[in-house]
């Protein structure tokens, strides 16, 4: 009898303790995963800003080699500062001679400056001076590049100041050939860089960390972002320290093990798709306001996901998975569907109010969400101009491909905003050749207003290219009255923010636009 239970105990606990290795082998693999995806994100969005910042200090390159005026003369030094007031990611600009700085937008008088620093030439010409130190800001470096005599000084911060989950984690951004690490954050280690093969996107590991590098051939750069392989472990022990005890009892451990499973193995495609079934999201209004009468004149709809257990999952996670996983367009299609069953009351509480929806680069193709859009508005017979679609610099990049989608809008009378403008690539000929009616500041800009930003000026330029263009503005995130009295001042008709009212349901908004009509009747 004892043979019989020893025999029998040994399947037993096998089959306690496969679940256990295998739900250990699966965590330690899915905590690996989800530290290089990680990684990976933050190594594309700082190549993402390095391309900018390359891009942006090329083409001002490319413009002082056209200047026709002296160097350092008065014209010269204009010009530059009108190039550094339209680049977000350029600080200043100057000329350089045999190695010195002799005037810059940021130095001042004819002091000669002598370009310390990393020196180098890379492979498209450029000279670099990596950590030069300027006379009036001595403990700050900058990175200077030049050519033809010409400069560009960049502050490293702005390519690579962004948020972490751990203070460990590492992010740089350098230059491919000649290698040369010219920005960092956090304890990055030099010998890292001997695992990057120049070009090429990779995924790495020391004996301490993980290391991910992506790439930009056409550009000459390349971001590494790297992570202690301790975070993996950390999760890993206290994981374990819950399975253990479970695994006491095995038929309760399998069904665990089940359920983890087949959580872990649900991909983003499966868990949005599941909660637009569920309806867990839903639309928050944030009112449009007239600056000048304070009237409510239009609201952007803003998408909001609510998990079954009362989580909020912020926007810019979702929607960036939603992009990547394929199914923003049912998304897109949801939003449609319940802005449109609240339009007809909105429309009925202020004739001439619009509401502006929020399009992705992925829904401007031909019989895409924007034509889903035409069939069921035209269907509605309601007014024109009841809508404003919201479309960014990224989904304009190919003009021709997002045309029928933009034809289609303005089909229904709809009119069109280019959301988020000054943080992409856009440019005056760019404007020129889309067909947009309204320019959306960001927020960024409107928050350097009174801040003394070194990108304020970009606020301004913004403006009168708006002007110049006949464009209407609408400033977001406004949030004090010295914001509102600048974009008065400078003719900035409509503005959004927590000035005026937060993002509320469709019920708060209608009564707050009958108590913003009834206010404006007295």
């Amino acid at each position: 009898m004892k043979r019989f239970y020893v025999v029998v105990s040994i399947p037993l606990l096998l089959a306690a303790l496969i679940p256990i290795a295998a739900s250990l082998w699966v965590a330690h693999r899915k905590a690996k995963d989800d530290q290089i995806t990680y990684l990976t994100s933050l190594a594309d969005e700082v190549l993402r800003r390095g391309v900018a910042s390359r891009q942006q200090l090329v083409a001002a390159l490319n413009e002082l080699d056209k200047d026709p005026h002296p160097p350092c003369s008065q014209a010269s030094l204009t010009r530059m500062q009108q190039l550094v007031g339209t680049s977000f990611y350029l600080q200043g600009m100057g000329s350089v001679m045999d190695g010195t700085l002799v005037c810059s937008t940021l130095t001042q008088g004819s002091d000669l400056v002598p370009l310390t620093g990393n020196h180098m030439v890379t492979s498209t010409g450029i000279s670099s001076w990596i950590g030069a130190r300027l006379p009036f800001a001595p403990d700050q470096p900058f990175n200077i590049y030049a050519r033809n005599g010409h400069a560009v000084i960049i502050h490293p911060g702005i390519v690579i100041d962004m948020p972490v989950l751990h203070a460990d984690v590492s992010l740089g951004l350098l230059i491919s050939t000649p290698q040369a690490l010219i920005r960092s954050k956090g304890p990055l280690d030099a010998q890292w860089l001997g695992l990057y093969t120049p070009h090429a996107s990779s995924q790495a590991q020391s004996d301490t960390h993980y290391i991910v590098f992506r790439a930009s051939k056409g550009n000459n750069i390349a971001a590494i972002a790297a992570a202690p392989k301790a975070l993996v472990y950390g999760g890993l022990q206290a994981q374990a320290l819950i399975l253990a005890p479970l695994g006491l009892v095995a038929s309760a451990l399998f069904a665990l093990g089940v359920a983890v499973l087949t959580r872990w193995q649900l991909s983003p495609r499966v868990r949005l798709r599941t909660a637009l079934r569920r309806r867990e999201f839903f639309i928050l209004y944030q009112p449009i306001v007239d600056l000048e009468t304070g009237q409510w004149v239009g609201a952007e709809a803003l998408l909001r996901w609510r998990r079954r257990n009362g989580t909020l999952v912020p926007p810019d996670e979702f929607i960036a998975e939603a992009e990547k996983a394929g199914v923003i367009a049912f998304i897109t299609r949801y939003v449609i569907d319940m802005v449109l069953a609240d339009l007809p009351e909105l429309l009925k509480a202020r004739p001439g109010f619009h509401v502006s929806l929020n399009l992705s680069p992925q829904d401007l193709v031909a019989d895409g969400p924007v034509q889903y859009l035409q069939r069921r508005f035209s269907a509605m017979e309601l007014p024109a101009g009841a809508l404003m679609l919201e479309v960014t610099e990224r989904g304009l990049v190919d003009i021709e491909a997002a045309r029928p989608a933009l034809q289609a809008a303005r089909q229904i009378g709809a009119s069109i905003a280019l959301d988020d403008f000054g943080t992409g690539y856009s440019s005056l000929s760019m404007l020129e050749s889309i067909d947009i009616d309204t320019l959306k500041i960001d927020r960024i800009f409107i928050a350097s207003i009174g801040a003394q930003a070194a990108i304020s000026p970009v606020t301004t330029h913004i403006i009168e290219m708006a002007h110049t263009l006949k464009l209407a503005l609408i400033a977001e995130g406004v949030e004090t009255q010295d914001q509102v009295d600048f974009l008065i001042a400078r003719g900035v008709r409509e503005a959004q923010g927590w000035k005026f009212a937060r993002a509320m349901p469709v019920l708060e908004l209608l009564a707050g636009l009958r108590s913003t009509q009834v206010s404006s009747q007295r």
